[in-house]
C-alpha cells in the first residue's frame, strides 16, 4: 500500500519533470506536470488526514477536501485547467503553444513550487 510519503516523493519527481521539459521548451507539457505535482502533494495529504482521497483531478476539489483551499487558492488557481488544457487540443480551441509559453511555465513552476512546500510543511506539522 501506498504511503502519504510515496504520494509526496512522486510529486517531487513530477515536479523535477516539468523543470526539465520546461527547460528544453515543451511548455505545456511542463505545466501538465506542475498540475500533477501539486495533485499528488494534495493526495498525500488527504491521505495523511483520512487515510484516503476523492478520485479527481481537480485541485480545487482537493484542496477543499483537505480543508487548505483558502490558504492555497492563489497557487492552484492557474494551474487548475492544466490537467486538460495542456494535453488536448479541443479544450481551448487553440493550439496550446499558443498560450503555453516560458512566462506561462515559470509562473506555474513557482507556484506549483510554493503550493507543494506548504502542503509538505502542514503534513510535517500534522499530528498523526
Amino acid at each position: 500500500m501506498s504511503t502519504p510519503r510515496d504520494w509526496m516523493e512522486k510529486s517531487k519527481r513530477e515536479l523535477a519533470a516539468a523543470q526539465n521539459l520546461g527547460q528544453a521548451g515543451f511548455y505545456a507539457e511542463a505545466c501538465f506536470w506542475c498540475q500533477q505535482s501539486v495533485e499528488k502533494a494534495l493526495k498525500a495529504l488527504l491521505l495523511l488526514q483520512r487515510s484516503g482521497f476523492p478520485k479527481s483531478h481537480s485541485l480545487r476539489e482537493l484542496a477543499d477536501a483537505a480543508g487548505i483551499f483558502g490558504e492555497i487558492k492563489e497557487y492552484i488557481s492557474d494551474i487548475e485547467l492544466d490537467y486538460a488544457a495542456t494535453r488536448y487540443l479541443d479544450v481551448s480551441g487553440v493550439p496550446t503553444d499558443t498560450f503555453y509559453d516560458a512566462k506561462a511555465f515559470q509562473k506555474r513552476l513557482a507556484a506549483a513550487k510554493t503550493a507543494t512546500e506548504m502542503i509538505e510543511k502542514w503534513m510535517k506539522n500534522s499530528k498523526r
